[in-house]
């Protein structure tokens, strides 16, 4: 059976690669004790949520680009900056859940917070992308970058859940991500 957290990573690559398909045919801390921080089942809830929102903005945002007879310069640009709007939503939905009242709480806010910037990262790209678009001509190698990103930006998710993974050495997240409803929701 797949794990909550490898299914999530999976989503997450489904939802940016849609774009793809549509433009181009650890260890505990030292102290060993809980940090202070957001209930591990809140934690969770909230950044499956999170994920779940901006998986389901991305597909939404490829739905129009998969009639390339109907892709123009401006359809290109407007999902780009949607694509960069939901992206910027998730990273501050993800720097707003802070650390999880765990033991690898400081790891797993550290991973997330890496994450956070691996995502702000990939938006520029996209931004500069579309942002180069002035005809027709530039829209395959704009497409090429933005769909690029944006399997970057899945596997970004994938590396931070592998490491809050291998930092939760005590189980309490996995459990949580078991629990949380908007988890079941991403792996259904």
């Amino acid at each position: 059976m797949t794990s909550p957290k490898l299914k999530v990573a999976i989503m997450a690559c489904v939802a940016s690669l849609a774009l793809v398909a549509a433009g181009c045919g650890g260890d505990d801390d030292s102290s060993g004790e809980a940090t202070s921080g957001t209930a591990p089942e809140e934690w969770a809830d909230g950044f499956c949520s999170a994920l779940s929102t901006w998986t389901d903005d991305l597909e939404a945002i490829a739905e129009p680009l998969t009639d390339l007879s109907s892709l123009s310069t401006d359809g290109i640009q407007q999902a780009a900056e949607d694509a960069k709007t939901a992206t910027e939503t998730l990273a501050d939905s993800l720097r707003s859940l802070g650390a999880p009242d765990t033991s690898s709480g400081d790891q797993v806010e550290t991973a997330v917070d890496d994450l956070t910037t691996d995502l702000e990262s990939g938006v520029q790209d996209i931004e500069t992308a579309a942002a180069d678009i002035s005809s027709v001509a530039d829209v395959p190698a704009a497409l090429g970058t933005i769909t690029t990103a944006l399997a970057d930006l899945g596997r970004d998710v994938g590396s931070a859940l592998q490491t809050i993974e291998d930092a939760d050495a005590s189980g309490e997240l996995e459990t949580a991500f078991e629990d949380a409803d908007s988890c079941a929701e991403l792996t259904d």
